[in-house]
């Protein structure tokens, strides 16, 4: 009988014991929440505009520059985790300050990093701008000497030209143009080596086009 006694005593004072102890625990509150949700908002579009600033300048993948989005990734996990009331307040707390602490640290990492790989990207792009220089000397040298030719074939004739050598005058003007726009290559700005490849090949097809079309007219 003593032992049953014994038993329920004990019982009831773990019950007790337990109630007591989970009075004392002081919950996640909404209002933290919230506040995790704001940040966890911010870094994911940090987060995002730090990958369109890797494709833009076609930037090299790294460790450095891995471990620091693995940090903000951990970061967006950790801020979803505190995201509810089941979660002690101190726990979210800490976890949140950790969180903050962590980006800020990120954050300063990035800036130098990523200007120093701007920096790189355009010294990258004004050795390609420089390769290209040579190529685009020797073709206005052409469409200069092209022009030259023909011009001396019909401006003698200014102001009676035939409907062909008014084509033609036509084609030279636009030859000029495209030949122009390779003489400012080097001054124009790219955003990467695909639009500055991109640019010179238009360039030529243009080129190209009115070449022919001058061929079919003298012919």
């Amino acid at each position: 009988m003593k032992k049953v006694i014994y038993f329920i005593i004990f019982n009831i004072l773990i019950l007790l014991f337990n109630k007591a102890w989970a009075i004392d625990i002081e919950y996640n509150t909404e209002y933290n929440i919230k506040r995790a949700i704001l940040v966890e908002d911010y870094v994911i579009r940090h987060k995002e505009k730090i990958d369109d600033f890797i494709i833009k300048y076609d930037l090299i993948w790294n460790d450095n520059l891995f471990n620091d989005l693995k940090i903000i990734n951990e970061s967006i996990v950790a801020l979803k985790k505190i995201q509810n009331t089941n979660i002690e307040k101190k726990k979210a707390d800490d976890i949140m300050q950790a969180v903050l602490d962590r980006i800020k640290i990120v954050n300063e990492n990035l800036k130098t990093k990523l200007k120093i790989e701007k920096e790189k990207f355009k010294e990258k792009l004004n050795l390609k701008k420089q390769n290209y220089q040579k190529l685009w000397i020797k073709i206005t040298d052409k469409i200069y000497n092209i022009n030259l030719k023909i011009a001396k074939n019909i401006i003698k004739q200014e102001n009676w030209l035939s409907l062909k050598e008014l084509e033609i005058k036509n084609n030279l003007i636009i030859l000029t143009r495209e030949s122009q726009k390779l003489k400012n290559f080097w001054n124009m700005d790219f955003k990467s080596e695909k639009e500055m490849r991109d640019e010179f090949i238009q360039i030529l097809k243009n080129i190209k086009s009115e070449i022919n079309y001058m061929n079919e007219t003298l012919r």
